[in-house]
């Protein structure tokens, strides 16, 4: 079981302040049965941050399976390695603009990250929340 990442009390507080719970009502991109929130973040204003699709769940525990240690890593660092590659695909594939597509690719979420880290993690920890809720209802 993976960890959330840390990010400033602040931050947080704020953007859990500002999240609105959209329960039943549709947002675009947001396949039906699929949980996602509205949140609220000051950089980017109000985003859709919506929870993994069984595609991208199964991908990445392809990915997972398969990481090996590259050049110069042991086991330890191609493991961080993974888990931040994971970051960035997460926030790429479940940040979604008020049209229902994809806010930033992948490469843009990597810039992001280094100019708003608290913003970046913390959208990352919603996502995760909202992975967890749907394991949580498939295990039982």
């Amino acid at each position: 079981m993976t960890k959330s990442i840390k990010v400033s009390a602040a931050v947080a507080d704020e953007a859990n302040a500002r999240a609105v719970a959209m329960g039943a009502a549709a947002l675009p991109g947001v396949p039906d049965g699929v949980p996602a929130e509205e949140v609220a973040s000051a950089t980017l204003g109000p985003v859709i941050v919506r929870g993994a699709l069984f595609t991208e769940v199964l991908a990445d525990d392809v990915m997972a399976s398969r990481e090996k240690p590259r050049a110069g890593e042991d086991e330890q660092a191609a493991a961080i390695r993974a888990a931040v590659e994971k970051t960035v695909r997460t926030l790429a594939h479940q940040v979604l603009g008020s049209d229902g597509e994809p806010l930033k690719t992948y490469a843009e979420w990597n810039v992001f990250g280094v100019r708003h880290r608290d913003e970046a993690l913390h959208l990352f920890n919603v996502a995760r929340r909202l992975n967890g809720s749907a394991e949580d209802a498939e295990k039982n």
